[in-house]
């Protein structure tokens, strides 16, 4: 889980440049905006008014598309506070925080998405979508203060129009091929149409057709691949449906990215959300030329190829999966006979990746598989769903690579890797539903149309595994309109950042789904249904609050929060942006690397320093941001202008007179003051406890640490300089009690190092002797002799008995002539002997026969050992035989 370091950084915050980005610079009467009701579009989508290219932001503001850079910000508010401490002015003007980018869009914008290469801004409203060729940053990084008129197109002047259905997602193909002329977009209506445009600035008809085009009511209910799936056209009577209900889309979503990691089928599968709950598949759905990953093929031919081999030898009840498996057969072989295209030179494509023409069997347009549904056991049927995050399953490299010679080397990690797809769901009451599917999206066709053949394909629901639902952290009270979106994490690919209209929650599977995946590949599957029941039954998210909105702007502002935005840059760190209206709001969090070093620095500080480390102190709230309201303009500066007619503006540099007009202007103003008086009120208020709950806060805190002071004032006052307890203090008696068990305790973990460090400094304080290396040697070369003979059996068996009774012999003549020597040394020589000092015979020093006595016990020690070794050996040999 990221621990949060800091909220909203001070180069976010006012009066900083980087707070210009997102503060609303129009002159209209902010009181106005607070008369408002909520947002009427926060009910029908997703709000993404913030998109990134690298450190670049993008953000709506005042239905206006704003640029900047956060590093130039960050270096900006840099300089200027470094010139504000060396009290330095400078003469020329700021460069400016951001750029206005000038479209022709008149609806109320909801989403921007920039392409994966970043030329082109997709700009979706309720109903229309345009899209913007953006400039190279350092052309947008001029001083120019100017705004900058892009060159836009608007997609489909014909179909996103307003008498049609509104527009609910707008994605990038991750296959398709985007480079500086053109792209790929997918686009999504609410009467689950799906739209494929290929886009190219050469070609203006591309902007106005799509290339494939499949009305999801229509293929739902699809027999034959020869009918006709398109939607019906501008102004023609569509008719009514149950579909029109069961169907509208909630939002869509790609289950892959394109890399080699994921599965190959994954990035051409499109999943699409319905409101009441279900969902359903397209595999494949491909532009007409598409880039396909390094892997793409390979892995597909060999999870093909066998599984028709294996299904031509099954029994007749698999006929239907031998058809759909021999359709994908078709399908890969079309593209085995194509000779790869040469990509664009300014193509932004895949490393590695071949471009190819999308096969035309067996057909463009694939079978829509679904619905797939799961139980919540609720009573409701309508789940009322909002967004959709599907992870990809792994690439399986153990079957790719089989039979093959070579290792394919895919970077993968350990820790991010499930063998079966991910499925997250929002609805509109802040659950997350987190859900399996098991069995794999594999691309499916309709079958031909055949004469005097009527077969109609079956197409069953199918369930997903519900594993958790979990709700995401509100505060107190019951929130207005919210429509939660998912922000994928860069770290991991199992989580995730869920935006709400007044929190941001993170939610981690990272543990969770390396411990299902080890079960799932394990070799013993003995009582594996238990444990994947455990599992799947204790917690399989971790979720933890990282933003939350001050109470002054949920009743303040009456807008949806931004879906967030996650950097991860050496300059900015591990960063998570979006905003309110006028209100940024952000959090800079501990990267996992991050907390893994700092774990380890302290680690290695404890060790290396006897003052324990303690980790760092954790925000409990955000810092405060001054409301709007209160940099606003006065409503009385154009409140003449505004309110009062151009023939009546005469008046008012006249006496007052009663008249009707007289008393209309005044309750107008009377109006228009009150609500601008309202929000500074509640504003100031805010504010005013704010002060207060700190106010108590510091003395709660200087309360706890006088109570500190006087505990420590007591121990010190209570202990001699020397450390001893003073007469007659209070629990000396335990107090002394505990200090002499830690001294006892001390003295006796120096005796234990002591003894051991003597027993070591014994154990290796000279080297072998000669003697002793033979003996060695014949240690060695006895139990090789005894391991032989065990082995084969033999006449070596009566040779070791001879030689063990005459060893034993050895010994006891050895051990009654030690003794003997032992007695005679330590008695006192005679007179006369020949050790006596009258004698003729030198004087030998006691002290050196008794090291030497001692040499000669612990040579009869070792024998004597090494006997009852070979002994118990031998025993055990004759057991054995």
């Amino acid at each position: 889980m990221p621990r949060v370091n800091s909220y909203a950084p001070a180069w976010l915050c006012r009066p900083s440049p980087g707070a210009d980005l997102f503060t609303s610079s129009s002159v209209k009467d902010p009181a106005q905006d607070l008369q408002k009701e909520p947002n009427p579009f926060a009910d029908s989508g997703a709000t993404r008014t913030v998109a990134k290219r690298g450190n670049e932001v993008f953000a709506v503001v005042d239905n206006e598309i704003r640029w900047s850079n956060l590093t130039h910000l960050k270096d900006q508010w840099q300089q200027q506070a470094r010139q504000k401490k060396n009290k330095q002015h400078t003469n020329g003007s700021s460069p400016p925080s951001y750029r206005v980018l000038a479209v022709p869009v008149y609806g109320l914008i909801k989403q921007i998405l920039p392409s994966p290469n970043g030329a082109f801004l997709a700009i979706v409203t309720e109903h229309t979508v345009h899209i913007s060729v953006l400039p190279d940053s350092s052309h947008l990084s001029s001083t120019d203060t100017s705004p900058i008129r892009l060159k836009t197109y608007q997609l489909g002047p014909t179909t996103h129009v307003i008498p049609e259905a509104p527009v609910v997602s707008a994605l990038w193909h991750p296959l398709g091929l985007h480079t500086n002329l053109g792209g790929c977009i997918v686009t999504i209506t609410a009467d689950a149409a799906v739209r494929v445009w290929e886009l190219d600035r050469n070609n203006h008809w591309s902007f106005d057709q799509p290339t494939l085009a499949v009305d999801l009511k229509k293929l739902v209910d699809g027999t034959s691949s020869d009918q006709d799936f398109a939607p019906s056209g501008f102004g023609k009577n569509k008719g009514f449906s149950a579909d029109i209900f069961d169907m509208e889309v909630a939002s869509a979503c790609f289950a892959g990215n394109g890399n080699d990691r994921e599965d190959a089928w994954a990035p051409m599968t499109l999943w699409v959300a319905m409101k009441p709950g279900d969902l359903y598949a397209l595999c494949p759905l491909l532009p007409s030329k598409w880039q396909a990953p390094s892997v793409t093929v390979p892995s597909l031919s060999s999870a093909i190829i066998p599984k028709m081999a294996a299904l031509e030898e099954a029994p007749e009840d698999l006929e239907e999966e031998l058809i759909a498996c021999r359709q994908q057969y078709d399908w890969l072989r079309e593209i085995d006979e194509q000779e790869p295209l040469d990509p664009p030179t300014d193509s932004g494509t895949i490393q590695g990746a071949d471009v190819f023409t999308r096969p035309t069997s067996p057909s463009a347009i694939p079978r829509l598989q679904g619905p797939f549904r799961f139980d919540t056991g609720d009573e409701l049927d309508d789940l009322d769903l909002c967004d959709i995050l599907v992870i990809a399953a792994r690439l399986n490299v153990e079957d790719l690579m089989m039979g093959e010679d070579e290792e394919l080397t895919v970077e993968t990690n350990d820790q991010d890797k499930l063998s079966a797809t991910v499925i997250c769901l929002t609805s509109g009451n802040g659950r997350v539903h987190i859900c399996l599917e098991l069995d794999g999206i594999e691309g499916q066709w309709l079958p031909k149309a055949r004469k005097n053949a009527f077969r109609t394909p079956l197409s069953e629901p199918a369930d997903l595994v519900l594993v958790e639902s979990l709700d995401t952290i509100k505060t107190s009270g019951t929130e207005t309109v919210t429509w939660p979106t998912f922000t994928k994490d860069i770290h991991s690919r199992y989580s995730f950042f869920v935006t709400t209209a007044t929190n941001v929650v993170f939610f981690s599977m990272s543990s969770w789904v390396q411990r299902l995946e080890s079960e799932l590949q394990a070799e013993d599957t003995s009582g594996s249904g238990f444990r994947l029941q455990v599992l799947c039954s204790g917690n399989v998210a971790q979720r933890e609050r990282i933003l939350q909105v001050s109470d002054a702007d949920v009743t303040a502002q009456k807008g949806h929060l931004a879906a967030s935005l996650v950097f991860y840059d050496f300059d900015l760190g591990y960063l998570l942006l979006t905003y309110h209206p006028s209100n940024p709001y952000a959090a800079v969090m501990e990267a996992p690397e991050d907390t893994f070093s700092a774990a380890m620095d302290l680690r290695s500080y404890d060790q290396n320093n006897t003052v324990p480390a303690s980790p760092a102190l954790v925000p409990r709230r955000a810092p405060y941001q001054v409301p709007a309201i209160l940099y606003a303009n006065s409503p009385l500066d154009s409140f003449i202008e505004k309110h009062v007619p151009h023939r009546q503006r005469h008046t008012l540099k006249e006496h007052v007179r009663l008249s009707p007009a007289t008393l209309d202007l005044v309750t107008t103003a009377h109006r228009v003051l009150s609500a601008h008086t309202n929000a500074l009120e509640r504003a100031a208020s805010d504010l005013f406890r704010r002060c207060e709950r700190l106010h108590g806060e510091m003395k709660d805190q200087l309360k706890q640490l006088s109570d500190v002071a006087e505990r420590i004032k007591g121990v010190t006052s209570e202990v001699d300089e020397d450390g001893s307890r003073k007469d007659g203090s209070r629990s000396g008696e335990a107090l002394n009690k505990r200090l002499q068990t830690a001294k006892d305790k001390q003295s006796e973990l120096v005796q234990r190092y002591d003894a051991l460090r003597k027993k070591v400094l014994n154990s290796g304080g000279r080297p072998l002797s000669e003697k002793e290396k033979a003996w060695v040697s014949e240690v060695n070369t006895l139990s090789e002799s005894v391991d032989n003979n065990a082995s084969t059996g033999g006449e070596g068996d009566q040779q070791l008995a001879q030689r063990l009774e005459t060893v034993k012999s050895l010994a006891v003549d050895l051990v009654s002539e030690t003794k003997t020597l032992a007695a005679k040394a330590s008695s006192p020589p005679e007179p006369g002997s020949p050790s006596s000092p009258a004698g003729s015979q030198p004087k030998v020093p006691q002290r050196l026969q008794r090291a030497k006595i001692a040499d000669a016990m612990r040579m009869v020690e070792r024998e004597s050992a090494v006997i009852d070794a070979i002994t118990s050996r031998l025993e055990r040999l004759n057991t054995s035989l």
